[in-house]
C-alpha cells in the first residue's frame, strides 16, 4: 500500500529532526579535533542545524 503525500511529508520532516538530533550527539572534541581554533563558526553542528532548519522551512512553505 503506497503512502499518501501527507504521510510522506510527515515522515521526511521527522527524519530531518532525527538527523538534527544525531548531529548534536557528536562530541564537541571530535568537531574541533584538527581545527586551528575553537571559534563557534567552526562547529559543524551549527551549520548542519542551520541547513536542516532551512530545508524544513522550504519544505513547509511548499506543501
Amino acid at each position: 500500500m503506497p503512502l499518501s503525500a501527507e504521510w510522506a511529508g510527515v515522515i521526511s520532516m521527522v527524519l530531518f529532526v532525527f538527523l538534527g538530533v544525531l548531529v548534536w550527539r557528536v562530541p564537541r572534541d571530535r568537531i574541533y579535533r584538527q581545527a586551528p581554533s575553537q571559534a563557534p563558526w567552526r562547529d559543524l553542528r551549527l551549520w548542519a542545524t542551520l541547513i536542516i532548519i532551512i530545508q524544513l522551512t522550504i519544505y513547509t512553505l511548499f506543501t
